[in-house]
């Protein structure tokens, strides 16, 4: 499922981009096409690449990966949010409020629709993790490159996205820390 949804996310985004929001404001769907090219496929495949040619280093570092990873994405979102404290405070509710329900409404749906379809109770909760968590870090730099006001360099839209990464990372681990308890 990742897979796929990455490997379409690549092309789908630009083009439901330039098609939806393109007759609100200029998209540039070629940029946003090249940009998530640069986040989302090359490092799969330079980690394909490390993987295949330097298996010990690669299994060297997993066990950290994750932390670094985590850190990295966090330090990023902590830093859109920092730079735009006005506007979030402004805006807080109703933009928490959007994201929250944005990704329990995911995680629920994922969930329901596997057990209507009678997926095994791990498969669901795999599909519900699979839809309430989104590629958010991909959000904030397509957000800060391609819809940063001209005349401020600003990008309100890189907000959403950085809340977004961290509500998604909250909920993820409150149904992993759920369902392992209630599996114990």
């Amino acid at each position: 499922m990742t897979a796929c949804s990455t490997l379409a996310a690549v092309v789908m985004m630009p083009l439901l981009t330039a098609t939806l929001v393109g007759t609100r404001v200029p998209v540039d769907a070629l940029g946003l096409l090249m940009s998530t090219l640069q986040v989302v496929i090359i490092p799969v495949a330079l980690g394909a690449i490390l993987n295949r040619f330097w298996p010990r280093a690669v299994k060297a570092v997993l066990p950290v990966a994750p932390l670094v990873s985590v850190v990295a994405i966090a330090m990023i979102c902590a830093s859109i949010i920092s730079q735009r404290g006005e506007e979030v405070k402004a805006s807080a509710g109703t933009l928490m409020m959007a994201v929250a329900l944005l990704h329990l409404g995911g995680f629920a749906i994922g969930y329901g629709l596997a057990r209507v379809m009678k997926l095994p109770i791990k498969s669901a909760r795999t599909v519900a993790v699979e839809v309430g968590m989104q590629n958010s870090g991909l959000g904030v730099v397509l957000a800060n490159k391609h819809f940063a006001n001209p005349a401020t360099g600003i990008a309100l839209a890189a907000v959403p996205c950085a809340i977004s990464a961290v509500m998604h990372s909250v909920i993820g681990s409150i149904c992993a820390g759920y369902w392992r308890w209630r599996d114990e």
